[in-house]
């Protein structure tokens, strides 16, 4: 047994033996014979593999000194000299094996890569969390505006209708490899943990913020942010929008200029607002240009304020992505109550470990599968303003 199936096992034997102690608190009890017989030959099994553990590892029986990078060098260089294609699921304290005889454990978590993950997509910037290993449908309400009446006395006061949202997550398989050359996992303990860890996050940080911000229209997956349908809907000129209905109706503005000047910016924020949705966790979007404009645009003519300072717009952030023009020839500005836009990876996240197709190249191929979802709850929650003379139609990075 190698010693990373002894820690399971013992794991699962304390585990075992809690249990036993749950039942015999609960139920204010001793020991049946079957558990004292039970209890006994897992005491003993106990002793042994402590026992063994220590031979082998020369440390106490509390937990494994080396590091999860060196663990995971270990286990990966392990997995290579098996010659194996091997398939894992990464869970949410360990990886284990489903196309081998094993329980394999190693030191990769849903944490290590969803934790910096998170700090890369919009959600870090509006304070949302990320919604890991959902199964059916994702875990917050969708709920639409609740009208009360008044009425006086003894008069019948009518039943307000009360909207809840269509919650129904179609996930997407996304796929991200890796090439881990054999020379860098040999090359000294951590790399290679750290080189997976890093790629995949910055692989799923790349395809998530290009889908939930793209304006592009030739994807047609379905797997995408609030932003596509707005920018295929008619625009209409910001100096036409002006009543309230217009306000309402405005889905798609056209800017005069450029850049947007302070009352076209605000105009995506009033627009949104004029359609009954609520303030949560609003926040614009715009490429990198752009936000180095309104870093330089006075809020009005002689003022000592800028449009956009210190990454916020009047209180709401700033999220710079050139993404949001990818494959377009035009030039987006997005503003967005982000609380209505649902982001979730559902199941488990599968890791397969290939060392055969990138064997030229004296390369692994680690690929990881997971299946994500993005929903916009309220589309009326979000607006986006078009500039004039068109963009560069290319970008890359946050």
């Amino acid at each position: 047994m190698k010693t990373n199936e002894m820690f399971t096992r013992r794991n699962e034997i304390q585990v075992r033996l809690s249990a036993i102690a749950d039942a015999m608190e609960a139920e204010k009890r001793e020991m049946t014979p079957e558990e004292k017989t039970e209890a006994a030959a897992l005491q003993r099994e106990l002793a042994a593999i402590d026992l063994r553990i220590q031979a082998s590892t020369n440390v106490g029986v509390q937990a494994p000194t080396k590091s999860r990078e060196v663990m995971f060098d270990e286990f990966l260089r392990e997995a290579l000299a098996s010659g194996k294609r091997m398939e894992y699921k990464i869970q949410r304290e360990a990886i284990k094996t489903t196309t081998t005889n094993a329980d394999a454990t190693i030191p990769v978590t849903v944490e290590a890569v969803m934790k910096p993950l998170e700090e890369g997509l919009i959600l870090n910037k509006v304070g949302l969390k990320l919604q890991t290993g959902l199964v059916g449908s994702y875990v917050i309400p969708g709920i639409g505006a609740i009208t009360a009446s008044v009425a006086g006395e003894g008069v019948e006061v009518a039943d307000s209708e009360v909207t809840f949202d269509k919650l129904t997550p179609s996930p997407k398989r996304l796929a991200v490899s890796v090439k881990i050359s054999n020379q860098l996992i040999n090359q000294s303990a951590g790399v290679a943990y750290q080189a997976l860890v890093d790629q995949v996050r910055a692989g799923l940080e790349r395809v998530l913020n290009l889908r939930m911000f793209t304006c592009k229209q030739s994807i047609s997956d379905g797997f995408v942010g609030p932003f596509k349908a707005l920018a295929a809907a008619a625009g209409v000129s910001a100096a036409n929008v002006k009543t309230m209905a217009q306000k309402k109706a405005a889905k798609h503005i056209l800017f005069a200029g450029e850049t947007p000047t302070y009352k076209e910016i605000m105009l995506l924020r009033t627009a949104a607002l004029c359609k009954g949705v609520e303030y949560l966790n609003g926040a614009y979007v715009m490429d990198a240009a752009t936000a180095g404009d309104l870093r330089c645009t006075p809020k009005g003519a002689g003022g000592g304020r800028m449009i956009l300072e210190d990454g916020y717009i009047d209180g709401m952030p700033v999220y710079e992505t050139n993404y949001i023009n990818m494959g377009t020839n035009k030039n987006y500005v997005g503003f967005g109550f982000w609380g209505y836009q649902a982001l979730g990876q559902f199941g488990d996240m599968r890791m397969i470990i290939d060392p055969y197709t990138a064997a030229k190249e004296d390369c692994v191929v680690i690929t990881l599968n997971a299946d994500w979802s993005m929903t916009t709850l309220r589309p009326e929650a979000f607006t986006i303003g078009e500039c004039a003379g068109g963009g560069s139609g290319s970008g890359s990075g946050n």
